[in-house]
This record gives C-alpha cells, structure tokens and sequence, in this order.
C-alpha cells in the first residue's frame, strides 16, 4: 500500500525539501569557511587554501550523502528487494545518482573556489580528494559493482565536475566585474 502513496512526484518534493535544509546548512559552513579565513590568513606563498580545500571536499560527500537520501528512502518504499535492480540497472534512478554525485563534485569545487580566493583552479581541484578517496577505497576492496573500466572513469569524473566547480566560481567573479548599465539609455 505504501508503494501507491510514494510516487516520482513524492520523490521530487523531498529532493526539493533536501535541498532546502541543505542549502541552510552550506551557508552555515561557508560563513564558518570565512571565519576560518580571516582568523588564518594565508601565509606567503602558499597556494593551497586548507580550509577551502577540506571544507569543498566535506561540503561535496556531505551534499551527496544528503540529496541520496531522498532517493534511498524512495527504494525503501518499493521493496528491499527494488534496490540493487533499481540501481544497477542503468535506469533513470541510476542516472539520477549520478548526476547528484557530479553535482556535488561540482558543488564542492565551487566552494573550496569560493573560499579560497585565490588559485581557484588548484583548490577547486584539491576539493575532490575525498571523493577520490572514496572512489579508490572501493576500486581497491571490489566494493563497487560497475565494471572497472567505469569505476576509473567515475573516478576521474569527480575531479573533473570539481574543476567544473572552478570554473563556475571564476565566471560568476567575471561578472560580478563587469559593469553594467543601470537607468535608461540615452
């Protein structure tokens, strides 16, 4: 009976409810990211912001952890047995993963950027280490259940949605720049 009440669009609400507590709780840390950089300013010549770096990788498994949920508990509903078919097979509920997972990775390249300041391409890289760490850990112990060639390509693609991160941060400081025109044209 439970299957009938819990729909796709059931699911959408609560992705939107997740991201809404979780939106509340990255402003929470980038305003502690922020304290942390003004109360330890970057030494000379260091390139390498650790708060930014470790608070986009957390931001990044933290964020992914939270918008699965919605879709794990969505499983739950259906049957225990749903699950690993549901996932494994390469339908929409896969994808829907995937594209939470490289979100995040971009998610927490944006913040590391964010917070460093400066050398936005080395830090919004650096912020896929856990990921990556993640990803190696479960190629290392067979706890993945893709095929190897897969797992090395999702492997790579957090560093890559990181940089993708990066790259958003950079254009949103351009146009922050870019002047632009208030009042009528004359």
């Amino acid at each position: 009976m439970l299957e009938r009440l819990f729909s796709p669009l059931h699911l959408l609400v609560v992705l939107f409810i997740a991201l809404i507590v979780f939106g509340i709780l990255l402003l929470l840390v980038l305003r502690l990211a922020t304290w942390l950089n003004n109360k330890f300013p970057r030494g000379p010549g260091q390139r390498v912001s650790i708060a930014g770096v470790v608070m986009g990788g957390i931001t990044a498994v933290f964020a992914a952890s939270v918008l699965a949920l919605p879709v794990l508990i969505y499983l739950q509903m259906k049957g225990s047995a749903a699950i690993a078919s549901a996932i494994d097979s390469g339908g929409w509920l896969y994808w829907l993963q995937l594209a939470i997972g490289f979100g995040c990775s971009g998610l927490g390249g944006y913040v590391a950027a964010w917070i460093a300041k400066h050398d936005e391409l080395l830090n919004g890289l650096l912020s896929s280490f856990l990921c990556t760490a993640i990803g190696l850990y479960s190629i290392l112990l067979g706890k993945g259940v893709q095929s190897l060639l897969m797992q090395i390509l999702l492997l790579v693609a957090a560093p890559a949605f990181a940089l993708l991160g990066r790259y958003l941060r950079q254009k949103q400081k351009s146009i922050s720049r870019t002047p632009s025109m208030v009042g009528p044209v004359a």
